[in-house]
């Protein structure tokens, strides 16, 4: 039988395990749908956006003003604190999240549910223990820098601005990350699973797709194109992978949530795309050792949620094909 893409797949009943990918046949997915679908979400993105810069022309800052302020990120002479240029900057995941959720119920007539686990239930208590196991090895991994370099920490502490900051990281953060995750490893990893046979195949993709998003960013041209995109394209990877073995979305949602809060709260440095008042700074930033911690983290992260929610048969859930015919009919 062939889908509403045109392309042949499986029919027959899947192993459980495989159900995250399969839900996504459900509802209407005809390939115009996935282009009109990505169009609405940009939008949502620009929407997001209109309120700061709305505020700005309340304000009577001119055009050239704005354009320069908007490619600095730096709104304070316009008289917006950075607590409040980081809640606005966010607020354009908002709108994205509302395109997103726009596009899964009316366009494909999919529960927006399905984007995050195949389950009647979000298990919200996956979340926030995935979101603590990461926070907690990421402020391991920091401990030992800060044990080998001392000198490359600087205390960064304002009280005042802060407790703003924690506020604003706690509301805005965890809509970013969702969206993102709800984006790539959600909506488009099951809409490339429709096209694919075998499971790697929608996972290199929102891998590599989730590396260029992210090509702009400051860090790209301060520590070079080759090693910023190993460490968002395997962030990428890791991701995809505990949501494959997981066959839901939650874990990866409490891991992103908490890479974020954790750098916008605790430790930042000059060249970071999160312009925040954290409470240390570093002075300077080695990439390799970076690279080692995260993908150590990982490891052990992976090791451990493994351990606890007894995974097995790893090849046929990250490689295998993307839906096993019952009985050998297709």
């Amino acid at each position: 039988m062939r889908n509403s893409l045109g392309f042949s797949i499986f029919t027959a009943e899947t192993n459980n395990s495989h159900m995250f990918l399969q839900i996504a046949k459900k509802g209407q997915n005809r390939w115009w749908m996935y282009l009109l679908s990505i169009l609405v979400i940009g939008l949502g993105v620009l929407v997001g956006q209109m309120p700061i810069y709305g505020l700005l022309i309340a304000k009577g800052v001119s055009g050239d003003e704005i354009a320069e302020m908007a490619t600095t990120l730096n709104f304070e002479p316009a008289g917006i604190t950075q607590n409040m240029t980081l809640f606005f900057m966010l607020l354009a995941f908002a709108g994205g999240m509302l395109g997103l959720w726009f596009s899964v119920k009316y366009l494909h007539r999919k529960k927006f549910r399905w984007l995050i686990t195949p389950s009647e239930r979000v298990n919200w208590r996956k979340i926030l223990f995935s979101f603590l196991l990461w926070m907690g090895l990421t402020l391991l991994a920091e401990l030992a820098f800060f044990l080998i370099h001392p000198e490359n920490y600087a205390v960064n502490f304002q009280p005042a601005q802060f407790f703003g900051l924690v506020v604003v990281s706690l509301l805005m953060f965890p809509i970013q990350t969702s969206w993102e995750e709800l984006v790539f490893r959600g909506y488009l990893m099951q809409g490339v699973s429709l096209i694919s046979y075998f499971r790697w195949m929608p996972l290199l993709v929102t891998s590599a797709a989730f590396g260029l998003m992210h090509f702009m960013n400051e860090e790209v041209s301060a520590f070079g194109l080759g090693t910023t995109m190993t460490y968002y394209i395997g962030t990428g990877l890791f991701l995809g992978i505990i949501t494959l073995m997981d066959d839901s979305l939650e874990l990866a949602l409490g891991v992103h949530a908490a890479t974020n809060i954790y750098s916008s709260l605790f430790v930042t440095f000059e060249a970071s795309s999160l312009k925040t008042a954290a409470v240390f700074e570093m002075k300077s930033v080695n990439m390799s050792e970076m690279l080692i911690a995260f993908f150590a983290a990982a490891l052990v992260y992976t090791f451990v949620v493994a351990k606890k929610n007894g995974w097995s048969n790893w090849y046929d859930n990250i490689l295998g094909p993307v839906a096993k015919p019952n009985n050998g009919q297709v």
